[in-house]
């Protein structure tokens, strides 16, 4: 049973924001038992990381990961679950196939699990604790942290993200195809990390009151950034009801700017790789057009930046930027969705007409 929705700060999306460190710093503690399920998957030719929705996302990032990790040379793929069991791959038992559903009960999601199985994959589940019965038929069951409360999903993301990072990594030690520069220990800095984030709850507010009233908001980044900036805008369509876009770095350049004005706000992440550069010119060019400007950087990158405001975030190896540029879009998308006056768990299904609709389809 879940409990009574709040009618006020702080909601429950708050505390999950809030419990992430110590979530993944649990998560770690289980790192034996996750990596002698990688062992079972570095055995297998090919690897598929299936989801949907925030777990989709999560897929997303362990294909880029994995090709971080193993400089290009270990294969891997993501898939969207329902377009997997309506556009099959054919699996055979040199297969793996990670599936990422926290409620286990995701109804394209198990069928995909049940697809791989049929074919004789390797299947692991990668689910929330108490999740539902049909993740129990995977070969491997790893859980994360117990149910979300909220509609937009939080720790349950970078929990997924944790036992993904572990079990990538071994498997890329196993191959012996770990890049030059990449330590597997580095995800043991992401609670502290987020710890020093969190600080920035003051500006992050200022930032939403600045947001706040315009029409649309725009987020881009590179490499796992990409990744982040399409979950930061499901989290602001599920919690704050505004539109909202994750772009590739260089892709925001190829249409979406023809219809974007100052009515938007525009948010870039920077990382101190090369394409810092693409995302200064982006981001003088949104002053051209009057948009509301604002960037998160790490203080090596943070320079010649032109926006209205500047979160600096601490300092990283690129790839766990997926932990530490998510943390201040999650407080961003909380306190927008306060100044706005929503409750930011709902998800709207306390609206009479999204109810009504919600009973047309289930997840």
């Amino acid at each position: 049973m879940f409990p009574e929705m709040r009618k006020a700060h702080p909601y429950y999306v708050y505390d999950a924001v809030q419990a992430q460190p110590e979530l993944i710093a649990r998560i770690l503690q289980k790192r034996e038992a996750i990596e002698r399920v990688a062992d079972a998957l570095a055995e297998k030719e090919r690897i598929t990381f299936v989801g949907i929705g925030t777990s989709l996302h999560a897929a997303r990032v362990a294909e880029s990961w994995m090709r971080e990790f193993s400089s290009g040379r270990l294969w891997a793929h993501y898939e969207q679950s329902f377009e997997l069991v309506h556009h099959p791959i054919a699996f055979t038992a040199n297969d793996a196939v990670v599936v990422i559903t926290h409620t286990g009960t995701t109804t394209a999601s198990l069928e995909a699990l049940q697809l791989a199985r049929a074919a004789g994959a390797l299947t692991v589940a990668i689910t929330g604790e108490m999740s539902g019965e049909g993740v129990r038929g995977a070969d491997f069951q790893i859980e994360t942290c117990e149910q979300e409360v909220a509609f937009a999903y939080t720790k349950s993301y970078t929990t997924a993200l944790t036992v993904l990072a572990i079990l990538i990594a071994r498997i890329v030690e196993r191959r012996k195809l770990l890049a030059n520069g990449f330590s597997p220990k580095e995800i043991t800095q992401a609670p502290a990390l987020m710890r020093e984030v969190l600080k920035l709850e003051p500006p992050v507010r200022e930032l939403a009151k600045r947001i706040a009233p315009l029409a649309r908001i725009e987020i881009f980044g590179t490499g796992v950034g990409w990744t982040t900036a399409s979950e930061a805008a499901l989290k602001i369509k599920e919690a704050c009801y505004i539109a909202a876009e994750g772009f590739e770095t260089e892709e925001i350049l190829h249409g979406p700017f023809s219809e974007t004005d100052s009515r938007a706000a525009l948010i870039g992440m920077l990382t101190g790789r090369k394409t810092d550069h693409r995302a200064r010119q982006i981001l003088q060019a949104a002053g051209e057009l009057k948009m509301l400007r604002s960037a998160i950087a790490s203080p090596s990158a943070n320079h010649d930046i032109s926006a209205e405001q500047i979160l600096t975030v601490p300092e990283t190896p690129e790839w766990l930027t997926a932990f530490v540029h998510l943390l201040p879009l999650q407080l961003l998308t909380y306190f927008l969705a306060l100044e706005r006056g929503l409750n930011p768990d709902t998800g709207r299904q306390d609206q009479p007409a999204h109810a009504a609709a919600s009973r047309h389809y289930k997840y």
